[in-house]
């Protein structure tokens, strides 16, 4: 368990605007890490189910459990490096980009979740974080985190460390 106290990502602020931004190295290709982040069989894996049209303007919409459904739309599907898409939260759209680069034998992911409220930060945070591990997992065939243990420790973190308030 003291591993997942361990926090993967970062909370940046800059007056009102915050981002969580993550970056983590997979031994895996370019291609491969492209198609965990892209195709809806190997999102529902380790993220949620998703449906819709991953392209430039297209829409989809991400399945999470308790009814919650954001239609998000892409503003850029750059294959296979860079996806960036506009994800409604309350009133507001934030803005989520991946990045996607060969590092050495590897590839190198960049996560940035942005235009978010200080009081939602942690709470992002604490999402992605528990998604990026889930991803390593899925990558690596070992066991799948499990969500709610997982995410409450490192919302716990998150909140502590970031000042920001909680979601």
């Amino acid at each position: 368990m003291n591993e997942l106290l361990q926090v993967l990502g970062r909370i940046e602020r800059s007056d009102d605007a915050v981002a969580v931004v993550f970056e983590r190295l997979y031994a895996t290709t370019v291609d491969d890490l492209w198609q965990a982040c892209t195709d809806p069989d190997r999102l529902a894996r380790w993220f949620a189910p998703v449906s819709g049209d991953l392209r430039d303007g297209g829409a989809f919409t991400i399945h999470f459990d308790h009814a919650d459904t954001p239609v998000c739309r892409v503003v850029e599907c750059a294959a296979p490096g860079r996806l960036v898409w506009e994800w409604p939260v309350g009133e507001a759209a934030s803005l989520v980009t991946v990045g996607i680069a060969g590092d050495g034998d590897g590839a190198r992911l960049t996560l940035r979740h942005e235009r978010l409220s200080p009081g939602q930060a942690a709470g992002y945070a604490a999402g992605w974080d528990t998604y990026v591990r889930r991803l390593d997992a899925d990558l690596s065939g070992a066991a799948m985190p499990d969500w709610e243990a997982t995410w409450s420790a490192l919302h716990a973190r998150y909140a502590a460390s970031s000042g920001l308030g909680r979601q």
